[in-house]
């Protein structure tokens, strides 16, 4: 079992499963959740970990599959997920038991960092997640990253779809409205996997509660993104000042520290 340097670790169990969750920070810290995207846990998903985590935040890193550390690889991870029984319901469009173990560990999150709201980053695959966590009070920052879905990229109802169920989407879209919470989004402009009808589909849910963030990967484009890049965060983040993907970190650190906050008691 691969162990990372520098992270704690425990195993949480919640409706029948159970998982490691890597951890970093004593709970002083506001929480945030990443959930690991298709590839793996990565050199590049630690990385990102490592850098909230000295930007001021508690980091949860749960190990969905695969172990942590690993290469790329996101078709043996694909092959695990489709016959994984927490994962698989998803594609039936039905929340999947992973969905509600997430939602139970972002609560412990928030009893284990003093009771603040956390946030939460979903990629890729597990890019809706941040959504369906949002009908939680524990979760007040979710951020969609490059979202993919379990319906595949054909046809105009796919391309919208983030492969969250509708129950889940309208809960969300209620709390965003009425507790002000926002969503925020960030994807590569010519990143097929995440078209931009989909960005488009959560600006007509969210409406202004939506923060979009769209990275020109064109061609010829200014900073030379390559027109394949997908991962916004890992893979194909550029730590450089100025770096569009640097600038997105930037928004979206300015982001956690807006909304991870104890909530004043409201005046009768």
């Amino acid at each position: 079992m691969a162990q990372v340097p520098g992270f704690d670790e425990f195993r949480f169990s919640y409706g029948g499963f159970s998982h490691r969750v890597l951890k970093k920070g004593d709970g002083s810290k506001p929480g945030v959740l990443i959930i690991q995207e298709l590839p793996g846990i990565t050199h590049h998903t630690i990385e990102l970990a490592e850098r909230l985590y000295a930007d001021g935040f508690t980091v949860y890193l749960p190990v969905l599959f695969g172990q942590p550390n690993s290469p790329f690889e996101p078709l043996k991870n694909l092959a695990k997920v489709c016959v994984s029984f927490e994962f698989r319901v998803l594609a039936n469009r039905r929340r999947g038991p992973v969905a509600d173990w997430l939602r139970a560990l972002c609560r412990r999150m928030q009893e284990e960092c003093g009771g603040v709201p956390v946030g939460a980053i979903g990629m890729c695959f597990t890019g809706g997640f941040a959504l369906t966590l949002m009908i939680d009070d524990a979760v007040a920052a979710p951020v969609s990253c490059q979202p993919g879905n379990a319906d595949g990229m054909i046809g105009k109802k796919a391309r919208r779809s983030l492969g969250v169920t509708q129950a889940d989407m309208t809960t969300a879209v209620r709390r965003s409205r009425e507790e002000g919470i926002p969503v925020m989004g960030m994807r590569f402009t010519n990143d097929v996997m995440c078209p931009r009808a989909r960005f488009d589909y959560l600006q007509d849910q969210f409406g202004e509660n939506f923060r979009r963030i769209e990275i020109d990967s064109s061609f010829f484009n200014e900073h030379k993104i390559p027109p394949w890049a997908h991962s916004v965060l890992t893979i194909d983040f550029v730590d450089e000042p100025g770096h569009p993907t640097r600038q997105a970190y930037d928004q979206m650190l300015d982001f956690f520290r807006e909304q991870l906050r104890k909530k004043e008691p409201v005046e009768a």
